[in-house]
């Protein structure tokens, strides 16, 4: 009998016991559903990447999905650009954008927010403003940009002799002025190229955008302008062995941000859009539970991704993180519950890092993760969080969360005779 997989990774699951009352989001969160499938499958805990290691969202899918970021991994710029739909060719350069608020002081630009405010709307007027910038100061290299999700965008630099060994333009807080891009190795002409071509990109992004009309609405509204763009994350195309030929399946990829789409597009996974999926907390997790399992009609195993729980934990809103637990409880998982009881798939749900409101980052703990379906042994668990999944029966392991998902599906590739 053919079973398939569906892995779901809802991002910065993990808690602490300083998030609600002595309990971490999810122990305090109502979540009977997985709370059935711990009773019927298996639980522990999974370091994302290693004991110890405080991971990125990038590196932390990478090693959940199989792969060693330590030898794949060449940042997080070109999975964004994947994931925008830019064509990503080698020798580009790849960037994670962001729109912001400065204000310009001295002849300095301040940032003033680093996110413009999460911007809800005008994202397709400022692209198509950026779109017009013409990079002069080096010959040759030309800039593509895409906007994304709220705040979120993402750059592409093309042209001979570029190398994404250059620091960021984004200083990581407010207050003080935008960061000016160098070579990480001096003397590197590749590197200056790239350098100076980010420089006049982003100085271009405030001419063109500090007296955009939908700027002039923002602040008429009292709200933030988004006029000028951070970047960080400079990469190029990393060399992954698909997943396809690895274990001869077929996978997709259900999710609103454009970084996991990307890396699963770099893995070899096809894209499912999903109508209402923003990659917020707004996300429509039921349309997403309803994709998954019709894309099992084709696909021998789906891939889906929710950002609420970490956007919730950024903010510090333990309370917004537990509630969102709650709706990826009922309308994601809920609907899985059933076919997982009937045999017809194998589920495994987990987080990509612990994003603890109180500390509102990413920190190194362990994540829980359960599995569940007609293959797995059940263990004494009787309902799923940290410190269930501290005594489950799969003990602490480090990524791969994917193989065994598949493994569990009878696809696993055998080591040896």
């Amino acid at each position: 009998m053919v079973v398939k997989g569906i892995l779901i990774i809802a991002d910065g699951l993990g808690g602490r016991p300083t998030d609600i009352a002595g309990e971490t989001c999810l122990e305090a969160a109502a979540t009977p559903n997985l709370d059935r499938l711990a009773e019927r499958g298996a639980i522990g805990l999974v370091d994302p990447i290693g004991p110890g290691i405080r991971p990125g969202s990038d590196t932390a899918h990478l090693s959940l999905l199989g792969y060693d970021p330590y030898e794949v991994y060449t940042g997080r710029g070109v999975f964004e650009c994947l994931g925008v739909g830019l064509d990503v060719q080698e020798g580009d350069v790849c960037f994670r954008a962001n729109f912001a608020s400065v204000e310009e002081v001295d002849g300095k630009l301040r940032v003033t927010d680093r996110r413009a405010g999460r911007i809800e709307t005008g994202q397709e007027e400022l692209e198509a403003a950026l779109s017009e910038i013409e990079l002069t100061d080096i010959a040759g290299v030309k800039a593509y940009f895409r906007a994304s999700t709220e705040h979120r965008g993402a750059l592409l630099l093309r042209g001979e002799g570029l190398s994404p060994r250059i620091s960021e333009t984004d200083p990581h807080e407010a207050g003080v002025p935008i960061s000016r891009s160098v070579p990480l190795d001096p003397g590197d002409p590749a590197a200056e190229r790239t350098a100076t071509a980010v420089n006049e990109l982003t100085r271009k992004s405030y001419e063109v955008l500090k007296d955009l009309e939908v700027n002039r609405r923002r602040i008429a509204a009292g709200n933030l302008p988004a006029n000028v763009v951070l970047l960080r994350g400079s990469s190029q195309l990393p060399h992954l062995e698909p997943l396809s030929s690895i274990y001869g399946v077929r996978g997709a990829v259900i999710a609103g941000g454009a970084l996991y789409r990307g890396i699963a597009l770099a893995c070899g996974m096809e894209v499912i859009r999903v109508e209402g999926a923003t990659g917020g907390l707004d996300t429509d997790l039921s349309g997403k539970a309803a994709a998954a399992l019709s894309a099992l009609e084709r696909f021998d195993y789906v891939f889906v991704h929710v950002k609420g729980p970490d956007n919730a934990g950024h903010d510090g809103d333990a309370h917004a993180k537990r509630a969102f637990i709650e709706r990826v409880d009922r309308e994601l998982i809920g609907p899985l519950v059933g076919p997982v009881e009937e045999g017809r798939i194998h589920l495994a749900f987990t987080g990509d890092h612990t994003t603890p409101p109180e500390f509102g980052d990413h920190t190194d703990e362990p994540v829980p993760v359960l599995f569940a379906g007609r293959n797995v042994i059940p263990d004494q668990a009787r309902r799923f969080g940290e410190r269930a999944a501290g005594g489950g029966g799969l003990g602490r392991f480090s990524g791969r969360v994917l193989p065994i998902l598949l493994g569990y599906c009878d696809w696993g590739p055998k080591f040896g005779s």
